[in-house]
C-alpha cells in the first residue's frame, strides 16, 4: 500500500464540486464535471493535472510546438542511438552471410581465343594428359588459359584447346 493512500481519491485530487464522470480510450482523455453542469477534459494520458474546458482545447503558442517537436526529435535520436549497434550487427551479419551462399557458386565465364575451344575436365584428367591429348606440352596449355592452376583443376571445370 502506498504512502500517501488517502490522498489518492478523486474527492482529494480535484477542486470542490468537480466530479469525474467517464474516460475516452481512443484519446485517452479523462471527462470531468463541475457544480455547475459544465463539462472539462484533462490532458491525454494524464489522469490529474490542468483541465480545459470539454471540446476547446488549449491552443499553443509557435514556441510552445516548437519546444514539443524539438523533444520529440530528441528522443527519436536516442532511440536511434540505442538500436544503432544492433542494426550494424544485423546487417553485417546478412552481409557475410550473402557472400559465404555466394562464393560456392561464382563460375566463371570462360572464353576461348579463335582456333581454340573449351574442353570439359573429366575425372583422372590432369595438365599433362590434356596437353597430351591436344598434342602440346604442359606450359603451351597454360599459355593458352591465363591463371590456370593444374592442382587446383577439377572435374567439370573448362580449359582452352587448340582445334
Amino acid at each position: 500500500m502506498g504512502r500517501w493512500t488517502d490522498r489518492e481519491s478523486d474527492e482529494q485530487r480535484l477542486p470542490d464540486g468537480m466530479q469525474r464522470i467517464g474516460y475516452d480510450a481512443d484519446t485517452q482523455r479523462y471527462t470531468y464535471r463541475d457544480a455547475d453542469g459544465s463539462h472539462w477534459e484533462g490532458e491525454e494520458g494524464s489522469q490529474y493535472g490542468q483541465l480545459h474546458p470539454a471540446g476547446a482545447r488549449p491552443q499553443l503558442s509557435p514556441g510552445q510546438v516548437e519546444a514539443h517537436n524539438e523533444t520529440l526529435r530528441a528522443g527519436n535520436r536516442q532511440a536511434w542511438r540505442y538500436m544503432l549497434p544492433f542494426a550494424l550487427i544485423a546487417i553485417v551479419f546478412l552481409l557475410l552471410l550473402f557472400r559465404f551462399l555466394d562464393s560456392g557458386s561464382s563460375t566463371k565465364v570462360l572464353t576461348c581465343l579463335p582456333n581454340n575451344h573449351p574442353y570439359e575436365v573429366r575425372k583422372g584428367d590432369t595438365c599433362w594428359a590434356i596437353a597430351e591429348k591436344f598434342g602440346l606440352d604442359v606450359e603451351g596449355l597454360v599459355k593458352l588459359n591465363s591463371g590456370l592452376e593444374c592442382e587446383k583443376m577439377w572435374a567439370g571445370s573448362k580449359v582452352c584447346v587448340p582445334e
